[in-house]
C-alpha cells in the first residue's frame, strides 16, 4: 500500500431537508488501501458512498480526487466518473442486454473506447472471475451471485482507480456470498484501491486495511481491523460486534 492519498474527505455534510444524514465525514483513503465500513443500518453508509461517486450531491466540504482536484468545483463528477466505479447490491443490469453488451455499454459510449480493446479486456475479467462461459447470456439466465460477479466487471472496465461497493452481498443467498467475496479479496491482494460498505465482519477482519464506523452520520471510530475488532473503543461498537456475536 502506498503513502499517496488518493481521496481526502474533508467536513462532508449532507441534508435531506431538515434531516441530517452525514454530520461533517472526515476521510483519507491512500492508494492501494481497502477501506471498510461498518455501521447499524440507516448510519449513513451507503449515503457516504454515493456522495462519493457523485450520485447524491454534498450540502457542504469538499472531496479530492488526487490529480484532478475537488469534485463538484474543480472537476465535474461525470469526468471523473468511470475513475471511481461504484458496485451496488442491486447489481444494476440491463435486462435486454446480454452480459457482453451490458459490460461493453459504459466504455465505448462514455469513455469512446474501441469495441474491440474493451472486449478484449472485458473477456479476461471474465475469466478471472470464473464467468466467461456465461458471456452471452442474459440477466435472467443467471444467479444472483453471478450478476453480481458482472456488475464488478462492468465497473472494473471502466479501468477506476478506486472501487466502491455497497453492500454487495446483501441480496444474495448465503452460499452466492462467497464467491462473490473472493473476487473482491483478489481485488484486494491485487492492489485495488476499495471503500467497501458490507456487514461481513469476518471478511472484513481479513481484508481491511483500516475500519470506520459509523453512527448517526459521523465517523465514530477509525482503527485497524484488529485494534478495532479486539479492542474497540466506544460502546456503541462494542454493541455492534455483541450483536454479531465476535465481541468477547
Amino acid at each position: 500500500m502506498s503513502e499517496e492519498i488518493l481521496l481526502n474527505v474533508k467536513n462532508i455534510k449532507k441534508k435531506y431537508g431538515e434531516i441530517e444524514a452525514l454530520k461533517g465525514i472526515d476521510l483519507e483513503v491512500k492508494k492501494g488501501e481497502v477501506v471498510v465500513i461498518l455501521g447499524p443500518s440507516g448510519c449513513g453508509k451507503s449515503t457516504f458512498l454515493r456522495c462519493l461517486n457523485g450520485l447524491e450531491d454534498i450540502s457542504e466540504g469538499e472531496i479530492i480526487l488526487n490529480n484532478y482536484g475537488i469534485l463538484g468545483k474543480e472537476v465535474e463528477f461525470e469526468k471523473v466518473r468511470g475513475t471511481i466505479g461504484m458496485v451496488f447490491q442491486s447489481y444494476e443490469l440491463f435486462p435486454h442486454m446480454n452480459v457482453i453488451n451490458n459490460i461493453l455499454l459504459g466504455p465505448t459510449k462514455a469513455q469512446n473506447r474501441s469495441k474491440e480493446e474493451v472486449e478484449k479486456e472485458a473477456d479476461e475479467l471474465l475469466k478471472r472471475v470464473g464467468l466467461f462461459n456465461r458471456k452471452y447470456a442474459y440477466p435472467r439466465e443467471l444467479s444472483g451471485g453471478q450478476k453480481q460477479r458482472i456488475a464488478i466487471v462492468r465497473a472494473l472496465c471502466m479501468n477506476p482507480e478506486i472501487m466502491l461497493f455497497d453492500e454487495v452481498t446483501a441480496a444474495l443467498d448465503p452460499e452466492m456470498v462467497r464467491e462473490v467475496l473472493m473476487v473482491l479479496l483478489e481485488l484486494a491482494q491485487n492492489g485495488m484501491t476499495m471503500v467497501v460498505v458490507t456487514h461481513e465482519l469476518e471478511f472484513a477482519k481479513h481484508v481491511a486495511d483500516k475500519i470506520v464506523f459509523m453512527e448517526e452520520g459521523k465517523i465514530v471510530e477509525e482503527s485497524s481491523p484488529k485494534e478495532f475488532f479486539e479492542n474497540p473503543k466506544t460502546e456503541r461498537a462494542k454493541s455492534f460486534l455483541s450483536s454479531f456475536d465476535l465481541y468477547k
